[in-house]
């Protein structure tokens, strides 16, 4: 199964966060391609020429990670074998011995995937809240939410005590209090999205000292641990906090990221075409001066002429054969293969490729999905949209993602950032002056906002399912304005 999203990530960054999902399938390998046409406006001046290969690969970010275990907020706090209890496990034998390496690294590994499947819950509930219909179901939802946020941050909290043990060193209650800190900012960030949530409905009030009394209790808890917190007017102390928080998450959620190596696809083919290339370049040249030799005799003017000119369509020939083999290559290979590894253990890879293409290539889904407006129609007729293809190959072993560690994990999350900044190098200035009608004044001016649209179709395959996405992006040298699915 595949699961996307799209949504803004900066001012000129889309993140397209796509989930593969391997259980659900009984095959060992599991498959997946993603197909992404990108139709661009020709007034952006984007074409073969002006934005290349290179070109986009740099504006492309991926980063990919196991997906997180899923638990509900209440199933974190169940007995058994959830996340708590295997903490608690870990710290059991960590405190019969500190100096096992082996331990130690059971522990520091318990203490990040908590924290991120606390942080993962949290998210599922905040967007749980966000879709409650009736104000009931609001005050229940938010009710429970401070009730386990408060049980899960007491019982994590509770295990500190344990490594006060003086034969427990510095640094492994060092990882303990870095998944504390974490965990206090996750709980803030997700309570601060729903108090945005409940403004201005009329169950804020009632809400209200609740979620106050949460965020003050997580306060008051980091200031006992010393943890650095925001200040109102200390911009220089703020940018550290926010350096510190952006290392916390890279090191709680390290043990989800998989190491890659990137190479190119179809290298020994390549290579192999190109030898071709160049052997068919010498026959040629091989049998003009072998007959120029039988007819001009050694040591010639005309033969002399004739090898100068034999070794310039030699040349010719092998470039001429290079690129043939490489548009036929290109059909077949992709542009890079990234390996995909947990701890040097191989799960599986991933493919990509990008290319332009021609609309008479469009598979009839997508030209119907396009379906540009009679204007947009007739402009395309004389200035005709590009249309980028960016396509995705995945293979995933289930069963290598299986034997890691002890949680059930379902597959991987590729989190690509794509940015748009070359594409506003062209474009005209954001605002235009607009005209009305005034009878006092003769007009009245005011600003316009031009915006340029793009559209993404993504072509979702895997072994069980096949559908499309359809996106709009507007934007304009400011930045992007929105985002929007469209049925």
């Amino acid at each position: 199964m595949i699961d996307t999203e799209v949504k803004v990530h900066d001012n000129f960054s889309l993140e397209f966060k796509i989930g593969f999902i391997t259980n659900g399938s009984g095959a060992d390998i599991n498959e997946f391609k993603i197909n992404t046409w990108m139709f661009v406006p020709n007034s952006l001046d984007i074409n073969r020429f002006t934005y290349q290969k290179p070109d986009f690969y740099k504006d492309v970010k991926n980063n990919i990670r196991l997906i997180t275990p899923v638990y509900s907020l209440g199933e974190i706090l169940k007995t058994g074998r959830g996340p708590i209890p295997r903490l608690q496990k870990a710290v059991d034998e960590l405190a019969v011995d500190p100096e096992n390496a082996v331990k130690t690294e059971s522990y520091v590994y318990q203490v990040k995937m908590l924290v991120c499947i606390v942080k993962s819950a949290l998210r599922r509930q905040v967007q749980v809240v966000t879709k409650a219909t009736s104000d009931e179901e609001i005050i229940s939802e938010i009710k429970s939410y401070i009730g386990d946020v408060r049980e899960i941050a007491l019982q994590y909290r509770e295990i500190w005590e344990e490594l006060e043990n003086p034969e427990i060193t510095v640094q492994q209650r060092e990882y303990f209090l870095f998944g504390d800190n974490f965990l206090g900012n996750i709980i803030e960030q997700y309570t601060f999205q729903i108090i945005k949530f409940l403004k201005g409905k009329p169950v804020f009030e009632i809400l209200k000292p609740e979620l106050n009394k949460l965020l003050e209790d997580e306060i008051a808890h980091r200031k006992k641990r010393g943890f650095m917190l925001l200040e109102k007017e200390d911009e220089k102390h703020n940018s550290l906090v926010i350096t510190q928080r952006n290392i916390l998450k890279k090191f709680v959620e390290s043990d989800l990221f998989l190491q890659t190596l990137k190479k190119k696809d179809g290298l020994l083919a390549q290579q192999f075409y190109y030898s071709i290339a160049a052997g068919i370049a010498m026959i040629f040249a091989t049998v003009i001066s072998f007959f120029a030799t039988q007819r001009f005799g050694n040591f010639t003017t005309d033969l002399f002429i004739i090898l100068v000119f034999s070794y310039m369509f030699k040349d010719r020939i092998k470039d001429m054969m290079r690129y043939y083999f490489s548009s036929k290559l290109g059909k077949k290979y992709y542009d890079t293969k990234l390996k995909l590894s947990i701890r040097k253990q191989e799960i599986g890879w991933v493919k990509e490729a990008f290319d332009y293409i021609e609309e008479n290539k469009l598979p009839e889904e997508v030209r119907n999905l396009r379906a540009r407006s009679p204007l947009v129609e007739a402009e395309n007729e004389v200035y005709d949209e590009k249309i980028i293809l960016y396509r995705k190959w995945v293979n995933l072993s289930k069963e290598e993602i299986e034997k890691y560690k002890e949680y059930r994990l379902s597959g991987i999350n590729d989190i690509t950032r794509f940015n748009l900044l070359n594409f506003t190098q062209k474009m005209d200035n954001p605002y235009i002056p607009l005209y009305l009608a005034d009878e006092e004044k003769g007009f009245v001016s005011i600003e316009g906002n031009k915006m340029y649209s793009l559209y993404f179709i993504l072509q979702c395959i895997s072994d069980e399912t096949e559908y499309y996405k359809k996106y709009r992006i507007l934007f304009n040298r400011n930045g992007i304005s929105d985002v929007t699915e469209l049925a």
